[in-house]
């Protein structure tokens, strides 16, 4: 048997370490050496149709397959769950609005918290754009806010269904401006678009590229965009901040993770995603709708989405939200 003496044995500890660590710097800057699984937690035709093409893109900066797989349900929930139970190693990501970790655990009991999925890059963002009835007695966010105060309850707000982030984007803006809205939920935007359109609803919040349609169409009257700059193809709509609201709020689309993501492949998939989100085929892949490039790093991105959830927090609590 050979004993070790007490210096030595620092030595082979530290050789030992070093070793280890070696190894796992080796095994980082290996990732990826399989296929990466990307899960959008919707129905196939809209939010997958980014995810497939940044797919494309990232793979070829990352050597492996990146495979896009919906798993809809459950307002996002459902594929939400799969990739927080997933091991966090890099090959199961979720593509994704931060809604399923900014609101769902604040307006229902998803099996995960909000801990348990890390940001990982953002993609892109898209404003909320808020837009009347053509008959409405307000022509600006000014004169809506102050026919909302004078008449209290009477406004009414048409949503995609009750505890979407977009009913949420509508309850904040009551919140930040101080009245009080008649939330009228819809099964979609499509059936909300409807009601306003045919006068039966005051306003409408929702993607851009579906309501600037029925603006230009001269069915719909365009009231703010909620971003905090505008967007290049609302140029003409101003925002709430300009119209003294101090609120903004965007659509955006990212990766998150299983939380405990190694920071080394945090750091390979983020190089991967920023070429493909900044590439100019991606940006004239995405301008059709009205939705730009934004990528973000991990770091970053985790700021925006902390701050989305902390104007939730404060709106979810004030609201009733039992049939949604």
């Amino acid at each position: 048997m050979i004993k070790i003496g007490p210096s030595w044995g620092w030595v082979f500890k530290g050789w030992v370490c070093a070793a280890l660590c070696t190894a796992l710097n080796l095994s980082a800057q290996g990732f990826p050496t399989k296929a990466i699984t990307i899960i959008v937690p919707y129905a196939p035709g809209a939010t997958d149709r980014e995810a497939r093409k940044i797919a494309e893109l990232a793979a070829k900066h990352l050597g492996q397959a990146v495979l896009v797989e919906n798993r809809d349900g459950a307002g996002g929930t459902i594929g939400a769950a799969h990739v927080a139970r997933a091991q966090p190693d890099g090959y199961t990501l979720l593509y994704s609005a931060p809604a399923v970790v900014t609101v769902a655990p604040l307006v229902g009991k998803p099996p995960y918290v909000y801990e348990d999925l890390m940001p990982l890059a953002r993609a892109s963002i898209t404003p909320h754009f808020l837009a009347a009835r053509i008959d409405a007695p307000f022509r600006h966010a000014r004169e809506m806010v102050a026919y909302a105060k004078a008449n209290p309850g009477k406004l009414t707000f048409g949503s995609p269904g009750n505890g979407t982030a977009v009913h949420l984007a509508g309850e904040a803006l009551a919140d930040a401006a101080g009245f009080q809205f008649t939330h009228v939920p819809h099964r979609g935007l499509a059936p909300a678009l409807t009601a306003v359109m045919g006068g039966f609803v005051d306003v409408v919040i929702g993607a851009p590229g579906v309501i600037n349609a029925q603006v230009e169409a001269g069915k719909l009257r365009p009231i703010a965009q909620f971003g905090a700059t505008r967007a290049a193809a609302l140029g003409s709509v101003p925002t709430l901040k300009e119209q003294g609201v101090d609120l903004a709020l965007r659509a955006d689309f990212g990766f998150f993770a299983p939380r405990g993501l190694p920071t080394d492949v945090v750091q390979r998939l983020n190089e991967a995603f920023q070429k493909a989100i900044e590439s100019e085929e991606f940006k004239n892949f995405v301008s059709v709708a009205l939705v730009a490039p934004a990528f973000l790093n991990a770091g970053d991105y985790r700021a925006v989405v902390d701050a989305e959830r902390a104007i939730y927090a404060r709106v979810v609590p004030k609201l009733a939200l039992d049939n949604r």
